[in-house]
């Protein structure tokens, strides 16, 4: 090979290198600025979450207040019907019937909603409430839950007929269970078999030592689910479709239950749900930023009846206490 010839083949591959120079350093510009528009975006995420978490708690203590404020105004608080004395004020109805208030600007949203379910933890029996007590395979599916359910609760090791204990656990993997105690959240229940043929609504929480929820025999209204309305109620579909539209209407505009159902049927589920507000209520706020693209949820439970010491976190009744605060 000449001379000429070497000098191409040096001067080839000399472009091939510095080719292959440029196209590492693109890789690496481009992936430079992925690598910052990724930061940027997390920061902006972290920082959005950030700012919405401190406005939904501050929407939370001022839709407490104004709840207690409207609780000291307006001491009727049967939900659904229609109260005189509101008549003479232009204010927004504060109440536990989980309707949508509007804090601070157009993307944060306040619901209160009562704490008294059907389900309680605490009252075994409820679970054969709303059970027809001639069907005996649903009774035997509860008896055997409730096995279950006390031997996850009981501190000795003696397991019941359909019970678990700490082998049974083992077994499936699960060598830290059962509790052996009281349960400390509801959500513990869903490791209890057999919740799925007993568990037909929403569970209470469990409340906090020292605390306890109101004993109304009847589920609050506000806070049934369909399933309790219609089996309560022995609705046809359409009929439940029904309670349900008027229900939202409530929710929606106050439009009263007597005008949007049959005498009827209206009389039916004054007799067999509770109207009253309970002493213990969940806020839940909504916090969004403009496009919507990154929300924060913010749920608190607290009391709301200032003549129960229990209201209070000290005994100096300084603070008021707090039963459950969740954020996601």
């Amino acid at each position: 090979m000449n001379q000429r010839g070497i000098r191409q083949d040096e001067t080839g591959m000399a472009i091939v290198m510095v080719l292959g120079v440029i196209a590492v350093v693109l890789l690496m510009v481009v992936h430079a600025m992925t690598i910052c528009e990724v930061i940027g975006r997390e920061s902006y995420a972290t920082a959005s979450r950030t700012e919405l978490r401190y406005q939904a708690e501050s929407a939370a203590d001022q839709a407490y207040w104004l709840h207690l404020t409207d609780r000291r105004m307006f001491p009727n608080r049967n939900l659904g019907a229609e109260d005189v004395a509101r008549d003479s004020y232009d204010l927004e109805p504060w109440m536990a019937d989980r309707r949508e208030h509007r804090l601070f600007d157009k993307n944060c949203f306040a619901y209160i909603n009562t704490i008294e379910k059907t389900v309680r933890l605490d009252k075994l029996n409820s679970f054969k409430a709303n059970v027809d007590m001639d069907d005996t395979e649903q009774v035997e599916r509860i008896n055997m839950f409730l096995d279950v359910l006390n031997d996850y609760t009981d501190s000795d090791s003696l397991a019941r007929l359909y019970g678990k204990e700490d082998g049974d656990y083992s077994e499936d993997g699960y060598s830290a269970l059962p509790r052996n105690s009281s349960m400390q959240f509801a959500e513990e229940i869903f490791w209890i078999d057999g919740w799925q043929d007993v568990l037909k609504t929403e569970i209470t929480m469990v409340p906090p030592k020292g605390k306890s929820l109101d004993t109304n025999s009847k589920t609050s209204f506000f806070s049934a689910s369909p399933y309790e309305i219609q089996s309560s109620l022995d609705l046809s579909d359409a009929d439940l479709e029904a309670v349900l539209d008027a229900r939202d209407s409530w929710i929606a505009d106050g439009t009263l239950l007597s005008d949007s159902l049959s005498a009827d049927l209206y009389a039916n589920i004054m007799m067999k749900f509770n109207f009253r507000e309970a002493n213990v209520a969940e806020y839940t706020i909504s916090s969004a930023t403009d496009n919507g693209e990154i929300r924060v949820v913010y749920d608190v439970v607290r009391e709301v009846n200032f003549t129960r010491s229990t209201i209070y976190a000290d005994k100096e009744r300084q603070a008021l206490s707090i039963w459950k605060r969740m954020a996601y």
